[in-house]
């Protein structure tokens, strides 16, 4: 079961891993679930162009009997994310799937929490120069929901708790908080309330695994038995 980082659009990376998979398995189909942690890219274009480059993402996927389980990004329009919207598009694609926050699926004999969403670093800069911007990005802390679930092997995440990479911000989040005097405020509120949320998680369940994008960078860590795992762009994780 791969986890796979964010794209931002790059579906074809997804298709090349396909075929490479049969090509390494001597052209013989192979089952692979591929789990997506958000900015697939997903509401740059019309729903009608967006489902012409699905369906051929789609087909490969079918002819490989493998699956796809996207999750909402900071760079995602979240209304593809929302289980009764965009039916008549979803419906047309039976191995993608747009996974709605705190979606527990069982894949592989373990059950994977998924919770999407990111404060984007860029939002003021696109807001003014009419780049593409959710004002629902963020994500959306359902403590109540966490507190009483249970079972759960591990978590699949756009962002991060606070005590994992990245500690501090680099140089590119202090330039566009230059012109964003919220940011700085809001992104630190962001992780420490994701730090909230998985720790409710982790005391009623024995977490394995934590993955997450966003930052753009490779990173392992373990806390409390479970490895907490960031993927930049491009990269695959074989969980």
């Amino acid at each position: 079961m791969p986890v796979r980082s964010e794209i931002h659009g790059q579906w074809n990376v997804i298709l090349n891993h396909l075929r490479k998979v049969s090509e390494f398995d001597l052209g013989e189909k192979k089952n692979v679930c591929y789990i997506q942690v958000g900015d697939f890219g997903i509401g740059y274009n019309t729903p009608e162009k967006e489902i012409k480059k699905l369906h051929i993402l789609n087909d490969e996927l079918v002819n490989h009997d493998s699956d796809l389980f996207i999750i909402r990004g900071n760079h995602d329009d979240p209304e593809w994310f929302i289980e009764d919207n965009k039916i008549e598009y979803k419906e047309q694609l039976t191995n993608i799937f747009f996974v709605p926050d705190y979606t527990v699926l069982n894949i592989d004999f373990e059950n994977i929490l998924f919770v999407g969403g990111a404060v984007s670093i860029d939002r003021n800069y696109n807001k003014m120069n009419g780049g593409k911007y959710w004002e629902d990005e963020v994500v959306k802390f359902d403590f109540d929901f966490v507190k009483n679930i249970t079972e759960i092997d591990r978590m699949v995440c756009h962002t991060s708790p606070d005590f994992v990479e990245p500690l501090t911000f680099n140089n590119l989040v202090y330039r566009y908080a230059m012109n964003d005097d919220l940011l700085l405020g809001d992104l630190r509120t962001e992780r420490e309330n994701m730090t909230k949320l998985v720790t409710e998680v982790m005391n009623n369940n024995k977490l394995k695994g934590f993955y997450y994008g966003h930052f753009h960078r490779n990173y392992n860590f373990y806390h409390n038995d479970c490895e907490f795992i960031c993927l930049d762009i491009n990269t695959f994780r074989n969980v």
